[in-house]
């Protein structure tokens, strides 16, 4: 997602990172396996306090603004961070480079959500773990309010809020798939595997 004003939606994020996306944001790399780790839509690099100093991390973000308050961020601390301007859709990776990847609340945004999951599949070894915190459509009554307002939230910050990315993931050959609801059935911890096999 480009982010226009990096400081500023810093700042309008804290209260929420604060109160609840912090802790979601250290369930999923607590939960990353492997050394060599791609971030996709690494934003501001809020989740560099959590990548770890063993890791081998590698943060792709479409938005050059953002990668450099990442980068800023990234040297306060001991870990070590590659940083590269890409797009999510056109990972500029070799096949089988990670044993993992991971992203925050990406699929929102990205034009392409299965080409995104095509692309982290291909960058992932066999057997190869993806992890992504998301929001996705809500079941119910919810569901269908947030699918009205869907399409004018769409033209006003360019984010999809009815997507159901826990579904495109199962839909995308992925294997050994869980969902971890965090929040009701509106925030996911969604884990799957690269089959092992990659004729499939």
């Amino acid at each position: 997602m480009q982010i226009k004003y990096p400081f500023l939606y810093d700042i309008l994020l804290f209260p929420f990172e604060l109160m609840l996306i912090r802790s979601w944001r250290r369930c999923l790399w607590t939960r990353l396996p492997g050394l060599r780790v791609l971030e996709v839509g690494a934003g501001t690099g809020l989740n560099i306090p959590f990548y770890g100093k063993e890791r081998q991390v590698t943060a792709l973000d479409i938005g050059k603004s953002g990668l450099q308050r990442a980068k800023r961020r990234a040297d306060k601390t001991a870990v070590q961070v590659d940083f590269i301007q890409g797009n999510a859709e056109a990972l500029p990776f070799p096949g089988e480079s990670f044993d993992a990847v991971a992203a925050t609340f990406l699929f929102c945004s990205i034009e392409n959500p299965r080409c995104g999951l095509a692309e982290m599949q291909r960058v992932l070894r066999p057997g190869g773990t993806l992890l992504l915190l998301e929001h996705v459509r809500a079941a119910g009554l919810l569901g269908k309010i947030m699918d009205i307002f869907s399409a004018p939230i769409y033209r006003l910050f360019n984010e999809h809020i009815a997507r159901e990315t826990d579904k495109l993931v199962r839909q995308s050959g992925f294997v050994n798939i869980t969902v971890m609801p965090l929040f009701f059935d509106l925030v996911k911890l969604i884990r799957a595997e690269k089959p092992t096999d990659t004729k499939i």
